[in-house]
């Protein structure tokens, strides 16, 4: 049956760029893996007992410590069992402490961000902190949602997003139902999924490794996991670190269209960069260029080798460019002259380089599945409202509008959203880029509002998040707030 996963994913909050540069052959877990299930019986009978837990640390990956933990599947329902989570820990040469850490998604590998802590962390930070990754509930190697075969996943990726006509629209129903069905009949307790559950499997991961409180460093999505940590346990919160930030208090609708705006407008902040340089094809209305290059991959993908280049999948390449103007931009500025010249491979490289994709077939993660039902766990389906957003964002809106459609046929749990603002203890440290795609600035704005004892970072610049993408000024700003715990004394404005 084909599936159709319906969502763009690179409008839901994606995982930062770092982890499509990870060796992940080196990662690829077999049956006889450092992860392996903790066999400690849990006292079922009070929710202490999961916070009893010794953790069982194997060396692994060379320099590196893994292990599993267990928690409640259902919070409220203690009988119903238990989710294996797994942990990987670097050991820092100075540690004065232990520093979680989130990459972003749903879906995005704590395990994996933590084994790329050379390249994903300052040289500060690494001495410092023991740098701790886990995969939240569902995620990699943390009792994974598996709905889709690699095949199923290829004709995901690749189908159309959106319907030309009613006939299309009972089409994507259709087979927006078959995925829910699927992933129904795989995985049990879909509605248990939720970013608020896995903040309280953070919490029991914070008591695991003997902090008092929790000092944690989230990015894109890791933000909205650090929140919904804040509001439910505010007085473990230590030094938070939120960076690319989530509006916690919107609607999906709301953060598909605003995500929407911010790839638009990214878009045109390459366009103009683009046109500049004399092997740039762009020139003109170049929203109306791209649309009309699109229009003929959604009417005859382009052959590459054995497989196509369909609109769907250029779009999840020029998305990718667009995190990152140092690296991203100078690949998209090629890759679209090779497009236009009927070359579809650098696009095609660069979608598979985001959807995980190696050059086998197979795919790295399950974040296509887990990004899906843990949205969907999180927020409620919002009515779709294609013109609003096709209006605000005429080159990616028509990709993303109809993203919650999947939702409407998955399990609808107890939804935990924030309307208030949370008063903590700890100072927390928001930052915000100015023309960031994924997550918009005005979010960090509002975070900072929300964390009402917070101070907020303003990057002025191009690309998904601050921390560690060559801004001095945002990087000894963090390092001196996580280290000393010295936070700037009011708001502060780096440049990228």
């Amino acid at each position: 049956m084909r599936i159709n996963k319906v969502t763009i994913r690179i409008i839901s909050l994606a995982a930062v760029l770092v982890l499509l540069a990870l060796p992940l052959s080196n990662l690829v877990i077999k049956s006889a893996d450092p992860f392996k299930p903790s066999k400690i019986k849990i006292d079922t009978s009070s929710i202490t007992g999961y916070y009893n837990q010794n953790f069982n640390w194997n060396d692994c990956y060379g320099g590196f410590l893994c292990a599993t933990y267990k928690v409640p599947i259902d919070y409220s329902n203690l009988d119903l069992g238990e989710f294996d989570i797994a942990v990987m820990k670097h050991q820092a040469p100075n540690a004065i402490g232990n520093l979680v850490v989130n990459p972003g998604g749903p879906g995005g590998s704590g395990v994996d961000y933590a084994y790329s802590y050379e390249s994903a962390f300052t040289e500060a930070i690494r001495d410092s902190f023991n740098i701790v990754g886990f995969d939240p509930r569902g995620v990699g190697r943390s009792t994974p949602i598996e709905c889709l075969s690699n095949s199923e996943t290829d004709e995901a990726y690749a189908s159309s997003a959106y319907p030309e006509n009613e006939s299309e629209m009972a089409q994507m129903r259709q087979e927006s139902k078959a995925f829910a069905e699927s992933c129904s009949n795989e995985n049990k307790y879909l509605k248990f999924y939720s970013t608020a559950n896995a903040a309280r499997d953070m919490d029991i991961l914070r008591a695991l490794l003997g902090d008092t409180k929790l000092n944690f460093l989230g990015k894109s999505y890791g933000t909205y996991l650090g929140t919904l940590y804040a509001k439910l346990f505010p007085d473990k919160v230590g030094k938070f670190v939120l960076d690319g930030a989530v509006d916690p208090t919107i609607s999906s609708l709301e953060q598909t269209l605003q995500q929407a705006v911010g790839f638009d407008n990214a878009f045109v902040a390459f366009a103009n960069d683009c046109i500049k340089d004399s092997n740039c094809v762009l020139a003109g209305d170049v929203i109306a260029q791209i649309q009309g290059k699109l229009a003929e991959l959604h009417k005859e993908p382009l052959k590459v080798g054995n497989r196509k280049l369909t609109e769907s999948l250029a779009m999840y390449g020029i998305a990718m460019a667009l995190y990152d103007q140092e690296y991203g931009w100078p690949s998209l500025r090629s890759a679209l002259k090779d497009l236009f010249n009927g070359e579809g491979k650098p696009l095609l490289d660069m979608a598979d380089a985001y959807t995980g994709r190696d050059s086998n077939g197979n795919y790295q993660s399950n974040d296509a599945e887990a990004l899906t039902v843990i949205s969907c766990a999180d927020f409620p389906p919002s009515e779709i409202k294609v013109d609003d957003v096709v209006s605000a964002a005429p080159l990616f809106g028509k990709y993303v509008a109809y993203a919650d459609i999947n939702c409407e046929y998955l399990p609808k749990p107890k939804y935990e959203l924030i309307s208030e603002p949370i008063t903590l203890d700890s100072q927390v440290l928001v930052i915000g880029t100015t023309n960031d795609p994924a997550t918009p600035y005005r979010w960090a704005v509002k975070l900072a509002e929300v964390l009402v004892n917070s101070k907020l970072i303003s990057v002025s610049g191009d690309g998904h998040t601050g921390y560690n993408r060559e801004s001095d000024c945002v990087d000894q700003a963090v390092e001196k707030y996580l280290i000393s715990g010295v936070i700037p004394a009011q708001n502060l404005a780096c440049s990228a």
